[in-house]
């Protein structure tokens, strides 16, 4: 499926799209693409390490974790 998108862009972000595209050599459509997989993937990152943050500070989480570790542990030993 494909979709098209229609964006209005300032005179200063039309150059530097045009720009980046031409530096990459390839077509306008393919830097939107690679832009929107790149803020998916930064948005992905920040969620991530939220969600690492509440469970590091959750101490029922680092208990388990604790759990976990020492039995790892005792399976390598």
């Amino acid at each position: 499926m494909t979709t098209t998108v229609t964006v209005r862009l300032d005179e200063k972000t039309r150059r530097e799209l045009e720009q980046v595209a031409e530096e990459m050599g390839e077509s306008v459509s393919e830097v939107v693409r690679k832009a929107i997989h790149l803020a998916w993937f930064t948005t992905m990152q920040e969620r991530m390490r939220k969600e690492s943050a509440e469970i590091a500070n959750d101490p029922a989480e680092r208990e388990e974790a604790e759990r976990i570790r020492e039995w790892a542990r005792y399976l390598a030993s």
